[in-house]
C-alpha cells in the first residue's frame, strides 16, 4: 500500500546546467488527503533525467499510514516498510536563540562555500526539525534552489529548515572536489540551528544530483534520504556498489528524463542499479499512486532492505527548452510527501 498526497503543486519550468535560473515562483496551496497507492507490480527498464526546478503551490495533507508515501508528518512509513519511527535526535544548535542564516544576498561561507538558510515558520530552537539541504544546478546563482526547487510551499516551508548551498565554482558546478566540503558544513548547520539528525535529506539537479548521489554514499551516515535527479557520471565516484564503500544506507529517489538530449539517458538508470544494490532491492517493481503518467513514471522496488526503498522516476516532463533536461514538476510534490513520513 502506498498513499500519495493529494494536494495540488503548481510549478515552473526552470532552467538547466548553463541557463539562468526561472523567477516564475507560485504561492502555496492547501494539502489534500493521503489516498491509497497500487498494490501491482511491474518491471522497469532505465532512464535518465536532469532539469531545474519549479515551486510547489501545495502543502501536504493526511497522515502517511503504516506504509507508503505520506502527506505529513505522522503516523507513515517509509516507502511500505517503515515500522516505528526513529526518535529525533537533536543536534547541537538546539537551545541556540536566534541563528544566523544569510541570505542570497549576504550568504554564510564555510570551506569555500556559499550557503544560506530558510527557517519554519515560527521556528522553535527548542525543536529538532528535519532540514532539506537542495543542490542547484551548474550556472546558476545561489537563489536558484530557493526560487525553483519547490520546497517554499506550504508544507516543508512550515515543517523543513531549508538549505541552499553553492558550489565553490558555479561554471564547473558541483564535482568530486566538493566533496570535503560536505563535513565541515553539515557541522556548522548542525551547530548552529536546531537540526533533527536523524532527518536529514540532500536533493540536487544536474550537478547538483550528481552530488546528492556522491553524498547518499560517501556521508550516508548522516543523510536519512536523497533524491538525485539529471545525474551523470563522476568517474572518481564509480557507480559500483561492490567497490565503493558506503558510510551506510539511504532511501533513494532516482529522477531522470526518459528523453533529456542535455546529459544523455544513461546515468539515471546506473544511478537507480547503484541504490537497489546497496539495498539489496528485488528486481519488481510498484507503481507510485498519483505519479503514474508521463510526467512523472514513478516506481517503488520491492524487497529493499528494511527502512531504505529506492523510488524510480523515468519522466517525460518537456522542461527546460523541451529538452526533458529539467526538474519535473513533480518532484518536490513527491519528494515532500515521502519524506515527511519519516
Amino acid at each position: 500500500m502506498f498513499a500519495a498526497l493529494a494536494g495540488s503543486f503548481a510549478l515552473s519550468a526552470c532552467s538547466g546546467d548553463g541557463e539562468g535560473p526561472s523567477d516564475n515562483n507560485t504561492d502555496p496551496g492547501t494539502g489534500g488527503a493521503a489516498v491509497s497507492g497500487s498494490s501491482s507490480t511491474t518491471t522497469t527498464t532505465g532512464g535518465a533525467t536532469t532539469g531545474d526546478g519549479g515551486a510547489p503551490a501545495g502543502g501536504a495533507g493526511g497522515e502517511g499510514g503504516t506504509s507508503g508515501i505520506g502527506g505529513s508528518p505522522g503516523t507513515g512509513g517509509s516507502g511500505g516498510s517503515m515500522g516505528d519511527k526513529v526518535p529525533p535526535k537533536p543536534s547541537t544548535g538546539c537551545g541556540k536563540a536566534n541563528p544566523q542564516t544569510g541570505s542570497a544576498q549576504g550568504p554564510l561561507t564555510v570551506s569555500g562555500h556559499q550557503y544560506y538558510v530558510k527557517l519554519p515558520t515560527d521556528y522553535d530552537a527548542s525543536k529538532p526539525y528535519p532540514v532539506m539541504i537542495m543542490f542547484n544546478p551548474t550556472g546558476n546563482p545561489i537563489s536558484w534552489a530557493e526560487q525553483n526547487a519547490g520546497f517554499e510551499a506550504t508544507g516543508p516551508k512550515e515543517a523543513w529548515i531549508r538549505v541552499y548551498p553553492h558550489p565553490a565554482n558555479s561554471n564547473s558546478g558541483w564535482g568530486a572536489n566538493d566533496v570535503a566540503f560536505f563535513q565541515p558544513f553539515y557541522d556548522q548547520i548542525t551547530d548552529s540551528f536546531c537540526i533533527d539528525e536523524a532527518r536529514v535529506f540532500a536533493a540536487g539537479e544536474s550537478s547538483g544530483g550528481d552530488f546528492s548521489s556522491i553524498l547518499g554514499c560517501e556521508h550516508a551516515d548522516k543523510l536519512r534520504a536523497v533524491g538525485p535527479c539529471a545525474t551523470k557520471n563522476v568517474p572518481q565516484y564509480p557507480l559500483n556498489a561492490g567497490t565503493r564503500e558506503c558510510a551506510g544506507q539511504v532511501t533513494a529517489v532516482v529522477i531522470h528524463g526518459e528523453r533529456d538530449s542535455v546529459v544523455g539517458t544513461e546515468n539515471g538508470p546506473k544511478t537507480r542499479d547503484f541504490y537497489t544494490e546497496l539495498n539489496h532491492c528485488q528486481a519488481s517493481t510498484t507503481p507510485v499512486e498519483g505519479y503514474t503518467d508521463d510526467l512523472s513514471n514513478c516506481v517503488m522496488y520491492e524487497g529493499c532492505d528494511g527502512d531504505y526503498p529506492v523510488y524510480w522516476c523515468e519522466h517525460g516532463d518537456p522542461n527546460y527548452g523541451n529538452t526533458n533536461h529539467g526538474w519535473p514538476a513533480f518532484a518536490p510534490k513527491l519528494l515532500w510527501s515521502l519524506f515527511s513520513t519519516y
